[in-house]
């Protein structure tokens, strides 16, 4: 029996970014790959010419490539796999693709590596003050004797949804000893024991001194952390968003920020690029980045491999570890 034929659909400037060598030779051992040599994205024209005649077993994707649709989906009656080497696949692939037995995979739980990375480096960041103090020695200013770091060991901290995100950066928060108290209302009991986590409301998530916020953009967590949240966060807290902005009612947060009470580390933003006129961009208790908590070049260099790794180990009928599954589809992002 042949290898499957896997089509692949980002082009070479795109797999330099996303396919490491070792996934090269990952695909040419296990699959007939089939490369993109068009030297740009293909169009939707071009895809579904492509499913019609390469009679493709596999498909990958990634930023930039053509969205799935069911009419593409009925013109590849062999296709048994895609592989996203990208984040999530909801409004990429339609979930019809479960009823046709199509095994999903997505490289979100890598990303979640390198997003939990960046958690943690703002986190000690904001604990020890670093962007104010680097701020005032480049204004001449040697010390600042009221304003004295803190550390992490032992504190409280309170996550917003045990998102795979935040499940990564509590692997990173171990060795710190941390207590952990979660907010999911999906998280079940044994799960939360298995994290070494205290189950709570999501008012008391955000009573913490250190608060991360990792929920999904679902019209069921819009605006769900609300004025009268946001306004009970403590004095010197810090606040971490790496996950989206509308679960937050921003317009509350920048109110609340411009009081300097707590300090904020903030990735995302319900308009992106952020306005240069955001009230946001004037304030110093808080730290802006610009969308990039999951891009670093680790990362993006493994998220083909993570997906072409479970492929593999879907066909030797092995445990996979970035699958999504139908009853995982609702609550996805």
């Amino acid at each position: 029996m042949g290898k499957p034929k896997a089509l692949i659909l980002p082009p070479q400037s795109r797999m330099d970014e996303v396919c490491s060598a070792e996934c090269v030779s990952l695909l040419k051992e296990h699959f007939e790959p089939i490369w993109n040599e068009k030297g740009k994205d293909y169009t939707q024209e071009e895809l579904a010419e492509l499913l019609r005649t390469s009679q493709a077993e596999a498909l990958l994707t990634s930023w930039g490539s053509p969205v799935m649709t069911e009419e593409l989906l009925e013109l590849a009656p062999k296709l048994r796999m895609i592989g996203h080497a990208a984040g999530t696949v909801k409004g990429r692939i339609p979930p019809t693709a479960f009823a046709k037995e199509i095994r999903i995979f997505s490289a979100a739980p890598r990303i979640a590596q390198s997003v939990a990375e960046y958690c943690l480096t703002v986190l000690l960041s904001s604990l020890r003050y670093m962007p104010t103090f680097d701020k005032q020695v480049k204004e001449g200013n040697w010390r600042i004797d009221s304003l004295k770091g803190r550390e992490l060991a032992g504190q409280t901290i309170g996550i917003v949804s045990a998102s795979s995100t935040a499940r990564a950066f509590l692997k990173l928060l171990a060795p710190f000893n941390v207590n952990v108290l979660v907010y999911d209302p999906y998280l079940k009991d044994e799960a939360a024991a298995q994290l070494h986590v205290k189950k709570a409301s999501l008012e008391e998530v955000m009573l913490c001194p250190i608060i991360s916020i990792h929920a999904p953009k679902l019209p069921a967590t819009y605006k769900m952390i609300t004025k009268e949240m946001i306004s009970s966060i403590p004095d010197k807290a810090i606040l971490i968003n790496s996950s989206r902005a509308d679960v937050v009612d921003e317009e509350a947060l920048i109110e609340e920020l411009q009081k300097g009470r707590f300090f904020a580390a903030l990735d995302v933003f319900t308009k992106e690029p952020l306005p240069a006129d955001s009230p946001l961009t004037k304030l110093d208790n808080v730290l802006l980045s610009s969308h990039v908590a999951g891009a670093t070049v680790e990362g993006h260099l493994a998220l083909m491999q993570s997906v072409v790794e479970d492929m593999v180990r879907s066909m030797k009928q092995e445990k996979t570890m970035t699958e999504v599954t139908q009853a995982m589809w609702e609550n996805m992002a």
